[in-house]
C-alpha cells in the first residue's frame, strides 16, 4: 500500500500516516495502533521517486572514456547519450563526471582514473577496451555498481552490459563481403590488440569468409599512433599481397583505409567494410570509398546506461544484466 492509501483506509491524514512511519510525536496511541496494524497487514511501499525528489543528495555517476575526440568521434556520440539521458531525467539529480584516458598507453586509464576514485561517487559506466587496466580499476569500486557499453568483458561482473553482440557484427561483415566480392584472400585491419569486441568482429568475420575453402583471411594489426604510419602500413600490406579483394576494419577509423584506397587507385577493386556511423564515414558511404557501414547506436547505448543506473539506484528496481544493440547495416541507399 502507499502513504496515501494507508491515510485513506484508517481515515486520517497522510501526514498522521507519516507521523507513525518515522515514529514522531503527536498521534494518539490508538489511531498509530492502527495503522500499524494496517502496514503490518498490507505492507508499505514508499515511493522512490517522491522520495529522491524530496532528496538534495545528486547520484553521481563516473564516466571513463578513451579521450572524446578519439574513435572519429565515436566516444563522444556514447558520451552525449549519456547527456541527454541527464536532461531527459531532470528534476532528478544526476551528474556525469568524465574521466578520459588514451587507449594507445598501458596503465593510462588507471592512472588518470585514480583522483576520481578517491571522489565520492555512487556509480560507473565506462567501455572496457584495455581489459588489464579495467580490471584493476573495477576491483577497487567496491560495492558501487558499474556499467559497461559498447563492449563486453566477461572477466568481471557489471551491473548491466549494452552492446552489440560483436562476434555476430564480425559474422554480418563477412556475409556482406561475400555480397560483393566472389573467393579470395580478405584482410581484417585494426588498431587495437586488446580491446575484445574487436578480436570477436575479426573471429566472426573469418568464420564467414573461411567457409568458403577458397577464401583466406588475413589478420593485420597497426601498432602505430599516426595517420602517416598507417598510410605506410597499408603500403606494405598491399606490396606483400596485391591480390587483397576487401578488407573489414571493425572500428571507426575506417576511413583512412578508404582514403588509402583511393589515393593509390586501388578502390575499384576492393571492397571496404567498417564500422560505426559516424560522420567521416558517412561521408565515404555517399562518395563511394566505403562500401558499407556496420552501426552500433553508441547514443541509444550512452542513455541506456544512465537509465539503468537510474532504474537501480534510485528507484530500486531490477534491471537486465544485458542490453543488446541491433546490427545495423548501412549502405549509401539507405543513409540520410
Amino acid at each position: 500500500m502507499t502513504l496515501a492509501e494507508i491515510a485513506e483506509y484508517a481515515k486520517v491524514s497522510v501526514g498522521t500516516v507519516d507521523r507513525v512511519i518515522h515514529n514522531r510525536k503527536g498521534v494518539s496511541e490508538k489511531t498509530k495502533k492502527l495503522i500499524l496494524e494496517i502496514i503490518d497487514k498490507y505492507g508499505y511501499q514508499p515511493n522512490p521517486i517522491a522520495s529522491q525528489l524530496k532528496s538534495n543528495k545528486p547520484l553521481v555517476i563516473g564516466v571513463l572514456l578513451p579521450y572524446l575526440e578519439t574513435g572519429c568521434d565515436y566516444y563522444k556520440n556514447l558520451f552525449d547519450g549519456m547527456n541527454q539521458a541527464v536532461e531527459q531525467l531532470n528534476p532528478f539529480k544526476i551528474e556525469l563526471k568524465l574521466v578520459s584516458f588514451d587507449r594507445n598507453i598501458p596503465g593510462d586509464a588507471i592512472k588518470k582514473c585514480e583522483p576520481f576514485l578517491e571522489e565520492p561517487f555512487d556509480a560507473l559506466i565506462t567501455t572496457p577496451v584495455v581489459p588489464e587496466d579495467h580490471m584493476e580499476i573495477i576491483s577497487k569500486l567496491g560495492d558501487k555498481p558499474f556499467v559497461y557499453i559498447d563492449t563486453p568483458l566477461g572477466t568481471t561482473q557489471p551491473l548491466v552490459t549494452i552492446s552489440q553482440n560483436p562476434y555476430k557484427g564480425g559474422y554480418c561483415a563477412g556475409r556482406i563481403m561475400r555480397m560483393f566480392q566472389d573467393s579470395g584472400k580478405f584482410a581484417c585491419v585494426r588498431m587495437y590488440s586488446s580491446a575484445y569486441n574487436l578480436r570477436e568482429r575479426v573471429r566472426g568475420f573469418t568464420d564467414y569468409i573461411q567457409k568458403d575453402a577458397g577464401s583466406t583471411v588475413l589478420d593485420e594489426l597497426y601498432t602505430g599512433v599516426t595517420d602517416a604510419g598507417y598510410y605506410n602500413f597499408m603500403k606494405e600490406l598491399f606490396q606483400k599481397h596485391n591480390d587483397i579483394k576487401g578488407i573489414f576494419v571493425p572500428h571507426a577509423e575506417v576511413n583512412l583505409t578508404a582514403y588509402f584506397l583511393v589515393d593509390q587507385g586501388l578502390k575499384s577493386r576492393v571492397t571496404v567494410i567498417g564500422y560505426d556511423l559516424v560522420e567521416q564515414n558517412r561521408q565515404g558511404l555517399l562518395d563511394g570509398s566505403i562500401d558499407c557501414i556496420i552501426g552500433q547506436r553508441p547514443e541509444q547505448q550512452g542513455l541506456e546506461a544512465v537509465y539503468k543506473l537510474y532504474q537501480y539506484c534510485l528507484l530500486h528496481q531490477q534491471v537486465p544484466a544485458r542490453v543488446d544493440m541491433p546490427i545495423d547495416v548501412y549502405f549509401k541507399e539507405n543513409i540520410i
